[in-house]
């Protein structure tokens, strides 16, 4: 068996598709159990969301314990833009699984997501100068990888292309500036070292050992209730949104005054009796936030999230919800955590991080999450 942590649950479930395109089965879990009968196991974690210390204490713990499970190797699947807490989370796991160095391959060149002579590009444009991603990093960071990795962990960091030698220790950061060196620094991990990166580093893993099975199944039907929660902050996932209310789709945007008031406990129902009847007309909803001037609340996301979690609560105790889709690594985790599910088979690889799951603890309902920096596949936007 394989074993992969992730730092958030799109990511677990983007690299449970990989693992179906690969011809693997797929066991996604919120924690590490004693059986798993699945080639691969994805433990999803929100650490990208944790401050140092608790990010540091999670992996710690679910390495101990995934190391106990003895399996082939564990991969950890980081942010593939580098955000969130890469370098602390790999020097803690490092430590665990007593190996000296970390190959890191974050980038994805089939997105546009390069790495080049240590620089970050996304479509030929350094990261910092993109215009898309730099609000989501510390002020002052640069688009050199071993910033976005945490400054903290320069000295012991070198970027290399394929063909230069290795140090014996520390972060090793591939360039990769091609498909092709993706392929090419799989065929470098061995035994001695922590394989660490994004989503095409891991898929690049599995083709070396890819299994002579039946593909996976790609025909199938949408459940004809579906509720969409788009909870990115990612401009044109918010543009999509847009569209699809412009064009007579039944979205329902996320009442302002909830987020501005500390007791919103009866908004929240209200809103919930609104989507409920919308989705019993419609069949299809979407809920989602527009543009907000809340002044009144420190940490606006964590009640935005938080907010999403209790009304698609209130929703599925009001409708019966075929299809349950959602945007967005930490929007996800707030609400299964809410929900209280735990493990997932993933089924269906819609699209590149476009993932459909069955839930262990609700059968009669798919799952379906995406990165917020992703594209959604048209087929699950047919109103």
């Amino acid at each position: 068996m394989i074993a992969v942590i992730s730092d958030d649950f799109t990511g677990a479930a983007e690299i449970g598709g990989i693992g179906l395109r690969n011809g693997f089965t797929v066991t996604i879990d919120t924690g590490v159990n004693t059986h798993y009968d699945c080639d691969i196991l994805v433990i999803a974690t929100n650490t990208r969301s944790l401050c140092k210390t608790e990010a540091q204490k999670e992996i710690k713990k679910i390495t101990e314990e995934l190391l106990k499970l003895r399996p082939d190797f564990i991969y950890k699947k980081t942010d593939s833009l580098l955000r969130g807490r890469v370098g602390d989370e790999l020097e803690i796991q490092l430590h665990v699984s007593g190996k000296k160095k970390v190959l890191l391959v974050p980038a994805n060149p089939s997105l546009n997501r390069t790495i080049v002579d240590g620089v970050y590009y996304i479509n030929k444009i350094p990261l910092m100068e993109s215009g898309l991603f730099e609000d989501e990093f510390d002020q002052g960071c640069t688009s050199n990888v071993i910033d976005l990795i945490g400054k903290e962990y320069k000295n012991q960091s070198v970027s290399v292309s394929l063909g230069q030698e290795m140090p014996c220790e520390g972060f090793i950061i591939g360039n990769t500036p091609t498909n092709e060196e993706l392929t090419g620094w799989a065929n470098v991990v061995d035994e001695t070292m922590l394989p660490a990166g994004g989503a095409g580093f891991f898929n690049a893993i599995l083709a070396k050992i890819k299994k002579d099975v039946s593909p996976m199944k790609t025909t199938f039907t949408f459940g004809k209730k579906a509720l969409y929660v788009c909870g990115s902050n990612h401009a044109p996932s918010r543009e999509v949104v847009k569209k699809v209310k412009e064009a007579g789709g039944s979205v329902l945007y996320m009442p302002k005054a909830i987020l501005c008031e500390e007791s919103a406990e009866q908004l929240i129902e209200q809103w919930s009796v609104q989507i409920s009847n919308a989705i019993e007309k419609n069949d299809k909803v979407i809920i989602a936030v527009d543009t907000l001037e809340c002044k009144n609340i420190e940490v606006i996301s964590d009640r935005i999230r938080e907010t999403f979690a209790k009304v698609v609560k209130k929703v599925l105790e009001k409708v019966h919800l075929e299809e349950l889709l959602i945007e967005g690594g930490a929007t996800a985790y707030s609400i299964i955590e809410y929900l209280d599910y735990k493990k997932f088979y993933p089924e269906q690889e819609l699209a590149q991080g476009v993932i459909r799951m069955r839930i262990e603890q609700q059968k009669e309902m798919y799952l379906t999450l995406k990165p917020g920096s992703y594209q959604w596949t048209d087929s699950v936007w047919k109103f």
